[in-house]
């Protein structure tokens, strides 16, 4: 077995495809999805991996990879690391010294350049190899989940756009670091902190959801930098709210990491991670909320989500996970209809775009960019507004049953005002919902746009 050299950096890249995966769209992600499943139903389908070194049918776990120019960063403080209880595997076959982060200015300007997410674009994201192209034999489901475990060794690999590709308990897992500033989550706070000033009367709820690196990232890329505690990001926000609810989900989600909250494949929870966060809201806001066994699961097996797009490691490719969704106990007596990012041109659809969870991710409203009005025959008068982007999504099928109607919209395309707006539909709960990736980077931003369109 030929041993080949591996250099690995985070370059600019990581800080361009950690936002480009924020900002793109569940559409994007939901062809990706759409491909694999395909592709897996063919029978001698192959798959081009130039960053990864074959030789004959034997997988490599060392790729060579060109070094870039210009790959450290600035930072105006330090970021301190942290041990979550997990158990992530410990090991690595390379220790790897990852560069600071950037200040909140460098990912605003990194942030402003980067063109509207399509699937097309996402697949032709840069690549730092040098290697030529090979084609590689798809192994089966099982092959892919034993091969690390075959030879007893561990899997920890930096892909393309410095995802991490980690083998453990007997699955690869794809993990993004996550970074952000503190000057950015004050962005974030402040921005809720004026829409619960301006909206006297109104419940004002937020929830900064952390993404799986926090729980799931093996202890050696702790200590060497691949990610930043997003524990103190979420406990930095919580200081900083006034006469706002902070919604604890970074509790709620690190009690349950033995189960499947979230996606292997994606860098999405999965549906029953947002049903313990939509339950901890719930608690918050005092209202109904079924417990799990109310709901209808269905499953689907073949999705690979947003981490094999971007890593282009095999091993995610050949792992593919089962997606469990919940229908609400209620979804036959709900009416939805979807608007466009203006509040105009309204159709009838349904909340569950798919019911046989064909669309992933996206079998839950679907597309982003337009806001989704939900009238439940729930009779309390509470209605709720959500600004949210992608994460979002997951938690609008588990809140069905606790208010009166439930209007979604996406921070990045919304053209109205948001104090007006929620003056407008009547809201009386208001929450400002996604992940640490975002209430920590550009969501501020967003939000700020929405005070002063």
């Amino acid at each position: 077995m030929v041993k080949l050299k591996r250099t690995s950096v985070i370059t600019n890249a990581a800080v361009i495809a950690a936002l480009v995966l924020s900002s793109a769209s569940c559409s994007d992600i939901s062809k990706s999805a759409e491909a694999h499943t395909l592709k897996s139903a063919e029978s001698a389908v192959t798959v081009k991996l130039p960053e990864t070194a074959v030789s004959g049918e034997e997988w490599h776990e060392i790729r060579i990879v060109e070094e870039p120019k210009d790959a450290g960063f600035e930072t105006t403080g330090t970021e301190e690391t942290r041990s979550p209880s997990s158990s992530a595997v410990t090991k690595t076959a390379k220790e790897t010294t990852f560069p600071k982060q950037t200040t909140e200015e460098e990912i605003l300007s990194v942030e402003e350049d980067i063109p509207e997410t399509t699937a097309e674009t996402a697949a032709a994201a840069p690549e730092t190899t040098t290697t030529a192209a090979t084609t590689f034999p798809v192994q089966t489901n099982a092959e892919a989940q034993s091969s690390a475990a075959a030879q007893g060794k561990t899997y920890n690999v930096i892909g393309q756009n410095n995802i991490l590709v980690s083998y453990q308990d007997g699955h690869y897992r794809g993990l993004m670091g996550c970074f952000g500033t503190y000057g950015l989550c004050d962005m974030w706070a402040e921005a809720v902190n004026t829409f619960a000033a301006k909206l006297p009367g109104v419940n004002v709820y937020s929830m900064a959801v952390p993404i799986p690196s926090e729980f799931y990232t093996p202890q050696s890329f702790w200590d060497s930098g691949f990610t930043a505690s997003q524990h103190n990001k979420v406990k930095h926000i919580r200081e900083k709210l006034s006469g706002v609810k902070d919604i604890d989900a970074y509790s709620v989600l690190a009690a349950h990491t033995d189960e499947y909250i979230y996606s292997r494949t994606d860098h999405h929870w999965t549906p029953l991670g947002a049903y313990y966060a939509a339950q901890e809201f719930a608690k918050t806001a005092g209202v109904e909320f079924p417990e799990l066994d109310k709901y209808t699961p269905v499953s689907r097996s073949g999705y690979v989500g947003s981490m094999y797009t971007y890593s282009k490691d095999v091993h995610l490719y050949n792992d593919a996970e089962t997606f469990t969704m919940y229908i609400s106990p209620n979804a036959d007596k709900i009416s939805t209809t979807y608007y466009n990012t203006s509040f105009r041109g309204g159709y009838a659809g349904d909340l569950f775009v798919t019911r046989n969870a064909s669309a992933f991710y996206c079998s839950f409203i679907g597309s982003d960019d337009r806001i989704t009005h939900i009238k439940t025959n729930v009779k309390n008068g509470r209605t709720l507004t959500v600004f949210k982007q992608s994460y979002g999504n997951a938690l609008i099928p588990f809140l069905t049953s606790g208010f009166e109607d439930i209007y979604v919209c996406d921070m990045r395309y919304f053209d109205l005002n948001g104090l007006q707006f929620c003056k407008d539909v009547g809201t009386t709960d208001l929450l400002f919902a996604d992940c640490v990736m975002i209430a920590a980077g550009n969501g501020g931003k967003y939000l700020n746009l929405l005070l002063t369109k």
